[in-house]
C-alpha cells in the first residue's frame, strides 16, 4: 500500500505538470476493482487498487497520447504500464499507431499497433485497436496477436456509456496456442462545473483452452484536467486503448 500511495503521489504531480502546458487535455484516477476467477476448477479471487491516467497533446502536426497505470493488490506482485501513441487526422477520423508495455517483477509484455477513431454520431464513438506483443521473463517467450473494439455513446457532455470486446490468441513456442475473449462495459459521470467524475465498469473474460473464467468489477474516481468534459476529452484524442487493454488488462 507504501507503494501504491508514493506513485499516486507521483503520477499526480507528472500529470499535474502537464496539465500547466496549452492544449493538454486528460485525466488521472485511482480505483479499486474485485476479480473473481475459475481457474480449472479453482475459485482464484482478489481485490487490487490502480492509478492511471492519461495526457493529450500536439506534437508537431500529430496528435499525441501518453498513458500509463499502476497496479497493486494481495497475492500479486506491483503492475506498471505504459504506452505512447502518435496520430493524425484522416476523413474526420483519427488514425495512429501506439506502442508500449506491461511488467511486472518477473514478467513483461511488450506491444505495438494500429488504431482507429471515429465518430458513427454526433454523440457516439467507435475505436479500434489491434496489435502484437510479445513476453518475456517468467511467461517465457510467446507471441501476443490482438484485437478490441469499443463504442462509447454520450447521452449528455458528462454522461458516458461504453462497450467492449476484446480478442487475445496467445501463442507460446513449444505449447499450444489459446484464445482469449474480453467482454466489458463501463459507465462515467462527471458532476456538472467540476473537473470530477465516478465511474463504475466490468470485464468478463474467458479462456476455454485455458479452463479460465474470471469476472472482474471496478469502481472509481477521476479528475479531468484541460477544461473539458467527458466527451471533450474524447474528441481530444485522449481516451485511446493501452498496450494493457489490448492484451486483456484494465488499463
Amino acid at each position: 500500500m507504501r507503494t501504491f500511495l508514493t506513485a499516486t503521489v507521483a503520477a499526480a504531480a507528472l500529470f499535474g505538470a502537464a496539465a500547466a502546458q496549452a492544449q493538454v487535455v486528460g485525466h488521472v484516477g485511482a480505483n479499486y476493482a474485485h476479480r473473481d476467477a475459475d481457474v480449472a476448477g479453482f475459485d482464484v479471487d482478489g481485490d487490487a487498487f490502480q492509478l492511471e491516467g492519461a495526457a493529450a497533446f500536439k506534437l508537431g502536426g500529430l496528435g499525441a497520447q501518453v498513458d500509463g497505470s499502476f497496479t497493486d493488490g494481495e497475492d500479486m506482485d506491483s503492475l506498471w504500464s505504459a504506452t505512447g501513441h502518435l496520430n493524425g487526422n484522416i476523413g474526420g477520423a483519427l488514425v495512429g499507431g501506439f506502442a508500449g508495455f506491461t511488467t511486472t517483477d518477473g514478467d513483461t509484455v511488450w506491444g505495438l499497433g494500429a488504431e482507429a477513431q471515429a465518430n458513427l454520431a454526433p454523440n457516439t464513438v467507435l475505436y479500434g485497436q489491434l496489435g502484437y506483443g510479445q513476453t518475456d521473463k517468467d511467461l517465457g517467450d510467446a507471441d501476443l496477436w490482438a484485437v478490441r473494439g469499443e463504442v462509447r455513446h454520450y447521452f449528455a457532455e458528462n454522461i458516458r456509456l461504453s462497450g467492449s470486446v476484446g480478442y487475445t490468441n496467445v501463442d507460446p513456442k513449444g505449447f499450444s496456442s489459446a484464445d482469449l475473449w474480453n467482454f466489458g462495459v463501463e459507465g462515467e459521470y462527471q458532476f456538472a462545473g467540476t473537473p470530477f467524475s465516478l465511474f463504475a465498469g466490468y470485464v468478463h473474460s474467458d479462456a476455454d483452452d485455458l479452463d479460465l473464467n474470471a469476472d472482474t468489477f471496478q469502481v472509481g474516481a477521476r479528475y479531468t484536467f484541460g477544461g473539458a468534459t467527458l466527451r471533450g476529452r474524447d474528441a481530444a484524442g485522449a481516451m485511446l486503448g493501452s498496450v494493457s487493454k489490448l492484451f486483456g488488462g484494465l488499463n
